[in-house]
């Protein structure tokens, strides 16, 4: 008897979870994180933004050359180099599935860092995800609220 209420528990929960799929066309496909599987071009950011409601944080002081990275890679690993607000930077990274970005190496010179442009230091001990949709690139800490929202430069 405990068997077949166990069976029919299980034939339950498939067959709702089966029927909420049809009613919502694109619950049982995961979303597309990026139309590229690189990060190659010169962006700049724009905007912190965070993910729960959206908010967006702009440069408060826009009057600096605020924060533009060069990505270069084969879809696998490559290079960063750029600057922030006063900082030059580089680094290294690799690219895997699920659109995470890993930070293998990133450093830079030492000025003290304004807030805001301090935020765009990238760490080697954080795992990352990437979204490339037309020309936005979003990066942000799989654990993070917050998200940085890069333009295409070129």
């Amino acid at each position: 008897m405990k068997n077949l209420v166990s069976v029919l528990s299980m034939f339950l929960v498939f067959g709702l979870t089966a029927f909420q799929c049809e009613r919502e066309k694109n619950c049982c496909v995961p979303p597309i994180c990026s139309e590229k599987n690189t990060l190659t071009g010169t962006w700049q950011l724009e905007y912190y933004e965070n993910r729960s409601n959206g908010e967006k944080e702009y440069n408060p002081e826009s009057d600096r050359q605020g924060v533009v990275y060069t990505f270069t890679d084969n879809n696998k690993e490559g290079k960063i180099e750029g600057h922030t607000a006063v900082n030059t930077i580089s680094g290294s990274y690799k690219l895997s599935d699920g659109c995470t970005l890993e930070i293998t190496a990133f450093g830079g010179t030492k000025v003290g860092e304004p807030g805001w442009s301090n935020k765009a230091w990238l760490s080697a001990s954080e795992k990352y995800f990437y979204q490339i949709t037309g020309t936005r690139l979003r990066i942000g800490t799989f654990s993070g609220s917050t998200q940085m929202v890069f333009q295409l430069v070129k």
